[in-house]
């Protein structure tokens, strides 16, 4: 594994995002909780090419914790960035 960022990246740009969905509660005006679900960004990726051919991507190294949401669950995915992401 490589250890990339966007300053070592000859690309400089990465193309790949991992994300955790995290659920919490907050309290509306009525005092009712309300559940919503946040995006919080662990990792980005660079899709590279190994000598055999086998495409695989080389994620950043993340300093984010990731622990469970107010359910108990761990939800993460890794999608492509787009230019209009």
């Amino acid at each position: 594994m490589e250890n990339n960022t966007q300053h070592t990246d000859s690309k400089n740009t990465p193309n790949w995002k991992q994300v955790q969905e995290k659920a919490f509660y907050k309290v509306g005006r009525n005092g009712q909780q309300i559940r919503e679900i946040k995006q919080i960004e662990l990792a980005v990726g660079w899709e590279n090419i190994s000598e055999n051919g086998t495409k695989y991507i080389s994620w950043s190294d993340s300093v984010i914790p990731v622990l469970p949401d107010v359910d108990g669950r761990i939800v993460m995915r890794s999608f492509e960035i787009k230019s209009n992401n």
